[in-house]
């Protein structure tokens, strides 16, 4: 009887020790950390997605991903790859007479990837533009009749450069 009595004892203090470490962990808060306001980001975008002034019209959204990770302090914040939007804010084909088409677009958000995230599953806020005017061929188009009819290059944005965005607002991010 006293060995049965050592078993259950050995079982109830196993079962209280792992109740605690139960209790402990649920306990403990996530890991959080600040991304703050002005830090760089680097991304690129989609390369099936064509940002040009000939296929773009003002306010559509253009998808881009992170090309390098957020790192702060050691730890990688959001994940290369993470995708993001742009937004067209200006744009003007290009016309005849050889006059240059132009593009920009603003850097607007990002969705966290990895293990940190944002509390309410909100996305990071980014600032920062690009742009881009095609080439003008007026010269060209004024030296024969026929160049009224000769249009200009359209303003395009290379989807295999690495562009600079900056975090707009701070966010805390949480080790989930």
């Amino acid at each position: 009887m006293n060995g049965m009595w050592t078993r259950n004892g050995a079982i109830r203090f196993a079962a209280i020790i792992a109740l605690s470490m139960i209790l402990l962990a649920a306990s403990v808060p996530a890991a959080t950390i600040q991304l703050p306001r002005g830090t760089e980001v680097k991304v690129k975008f989609v390369a099936a997605a064509k940002v040009s002034s000939g296929n773009l019209a003002k306010d559509v959204p253009v998808l881009f991903t992170l090309a390098e990770p957020v790192i702060i302090g050691g730890e990688t914040l959001v994940e290369a790859g993470a995708t993001g939007t742009a937004k067209v804010v200006e744009v003007e084909k290009a016309g005849k007479a050889g006059k240059a088409g132009y593009i920009k677009v603003a850097f607007v958000d990002l969705d966290p990837k990895g293990i940190y995230q944002t509390a309410d599953k909100a996305k990071i806020k980014l600032t920062g533009e690009v742009e881009n005017k095609g080439k003008g061929k007026k010269f060209i188009s004024m030296l024969f009749i026929a160049g009224l009819f000769i249009k200009g290059g359209q303003g395009e944005i290379p989807a295999n450069v690495v562009y600079t965005a900056k975090v707009a607002e701070s966010i805390t991010l949480e080790n989930k």
